[in-house]
């Protein structure tokens, strides 16, 4: 496993953009910031492909995309995917690489090279850490227990981050606490089952700093909503991440192509006319669309596109500008809603 989360401290986008309404992986650019050992060519060289790494598990939804021998293909060349970088120094001296990638040419070699492209959003973690309610509730407890309990909390935020997810942490309220007295008897994984329902998340991950005597581990160990065995947080979470996504995953068949009959709603005027054929005709799949009607705000396409049709449908669906039509019972023609900018 990779440990690419070390790199991904200094992202300058995170914070701002996990939220947001468009999809991270048919974003038009990405900006990634690395620690560089130096100025010399040979540090930004490596400063380059490590952010390349970093990104590529991003706009695919997984981690375990680096072992594919294709990806291993795109990282010989990074600087092709560069458009701009510069380096700089950040509040505690470290020295930073910025690097400018272009989205559109990073999924144009992810569908080339059978690549998957992640369609989703961020999705939320319940993540439970006994040492921090161990922390709170004791006076007597070890400065190095506290501190390291705090980097594991840390470290589960980075690694989130990274993968563009938000990691939540359970209140433990007197409602957590009663649920916790209530079903300590039984496994750790029953607690997980009922607490999350409670904060109306299906996914969580729980760490342990203790093993099952009490003795302080070395490192955390973690379980979660999909895996049994025991392992590190990065690997736990990781695992958790990948599962998520993969629901959100398109695979492109290259050599399939189809042409889709499509219905653009709330097209009122001819800006928003030229913005809607503009945005559909940039789509990554789209080879060309021919325009064939206009009826009140609605207009009515013919798209030939790379994949199947419900690749393009997922794309569509994934779009910051277009919402899914309700109306669309079709099973020939697609609807989408166009939302207009203002």
């Amino acid at each position: 496993m990779h440990k690419f989360f070390y790199i991904l401290l200094f992202i300058s986008t995170l914070s701002n953009e996990i939220f947001t309404d468009q999809a991270y992986g048919l974003k038009d650019s990405y900006d990634i910031r690395v620690e560089l050992q130096g100025s010399n060519k040979v540090s930004i060289n490596k400063g380059m492909k490590e952010a390349l790494m970093a990104l590529i598990v991003q706009v695919t939804g997984s981690s375990e995309t680096l072992e594919n021998l294709n990806a291993k293909n795109l990282l010989k060349d990074p600087q092709r995917y560069i458009s701009e970088y510069r380096l700089e120094n950040n509040e505690e001296g470290l020295l930073l690489g910025s690097f400018s990638f272009n989205g559109s040419l990073i999924r144009k070699d992810l569908i080339e090279n059978q690549l998957p492209l992640w369609t989703g959003r961020s999705s939320t973690i319940l993540v439970y850490l006994p040492c921090l309610t161990e922390s709170i509730n004791s006076l007597n407890l070890n400065i190095d227990f506290v501190e390291s309990c705090l980097n594991s909390k840390q470290e589960i935020q980075i690694i989130s981050s990274s993968r563009q997810s938000s990691a939540t942490f359970p209140s433990m309220d007197l409602i957590d606490l009663n649920l916790l007295d209530m079903l300590r008897p039984l496994s750790p994984r029953v607690f997980m089952s009922k607490i999350s329902k409670r904060y109306d998340l299906s996914n969580w991950l729980m760490c342990f700093k203790r093993d099952d005597f009490g003795v302080l581990l070395e490192n955390s160990q973690c379980i979660s909503s999909v895996d049994e065995n025991i392992d590190t947080p990065e690997n736990s979470l990781n695992t958790l991440i990948n599962l998520i996504n993969n629901e959100s995953q398109l695979i492109i068949n290259k050599k399939l192509e189809a042409t889709v009959s499509v219905i653009i709603r709330n097209v009122r005027d001819q800006d928003a006319l030229q913005e809607v054929l503009e945005n559909i005709g940039s789509n990554i799949l789209v080879k060309n669309l021919n325009l064939k009607t206009v009826e009140d705000n609605n207009i009515r396409l013919s798209v030939k596109v790379l994949g199947s049709r419900l690749d393009f449908k997922k794309i569509m669906i994934a779009s910051e500008d277009f919402d899914h039509s309700p109306d669309d019972k079709d099973r020939i023609t697609l609807s989408f809603i166009y939302k207009k900018r203002i």
